[in-house]
């Protein structure tokens, strides 16, 4: 799974041959669970997401408003 050259591969041999077990959830803009994580199996998860909290999280935090940085960050996307 990893390539053999890597310098911790003594490490990476004791794992469990699982890196990552799912963890899938649903979080609101504070951070609390709206639907808790679902492990080890494959599952769609659905929630009802009350849109109106949208404009006052905003207030709060707005990572692609006025905290976004075009002076650091730049998306490009390559068509070809």
């Amino acid at each position: 799974m990893y390539p053999k050259d890597l310098h911790c591969q003594d490490e990476i041999d004791k794992l469990s041959h699982i890196v990552c077990r799912g963890g899938s959830c649903i979080v609101d803009p504070y951070g609390h669970y709206v639907t808790e994580p679902v492990w080890d199996k494959e599952e769609i998860i659905y929630a009802d997401l009350d849109m109106q909290k949208v404009p006052m999280c905003r207030m709060e935090l707005d990572p692609c408003g006025h905290y976004a940085r075009p002076d650091v960050l730049e998306l490009k996307i390559n068509e070809k």
